[in-house]
């Protein structure tokens, strides 16, 4: 099978921050694996599905305030679980940002670039 050449235009960070993506049924946790200014892909407990956009909180853990996000679902796929918490694992794109979470995160990637910035359990 062939490599795919990457396709992202911006740089992506690994992470492992907590998420709860809001959806108008209900609340979905789940973790973020990887982020960039434009989007981050996430693990999820569930499907978020594509209904449209939804709000996204995501918990970096060098930040008292949480980032919050508005999102629309890229693509969502059932995750082969190592473990019983999560089945999809779920790529975002965001489309708007609330208080200073672009700036934040902007300047988290831009610190990042060259390491992986996970928290610390």
């Amino acid at each position: 099978m062939a490599v795919q050449p990457e396709r992202r235009q911006q740089q992506r960070i690994l992470v492992n921050w907590p998420v709860i993506v809001v959806t108008p049924q209900r609340y979905i946790v789940g973790e973020a694996r990887n982020v960039c200014s434009g989007g981050a892909g996430i693990l999820c407990t569930a499907d978020p599905g594509q209904t449209g956009p939804l709000r996204m909180v995501l918990q970096v853990p060098t930040r008292e305030e949480f980032l919050q996000v508005t999102c629309v679902v890229a693509w969502s796929n059932p995750y082969e679980q190592v473990d019983e918490l999560y089945s999809y694992e779920t790529g975002v794109r965001f489309t708007s940002f609330i208080g200073d979470s672009r700036e934040y995160l902007s300047k988290m990637i831009s610190l990042n670039k060259e390491t992986s910035f996970f928290s610390i359990p």
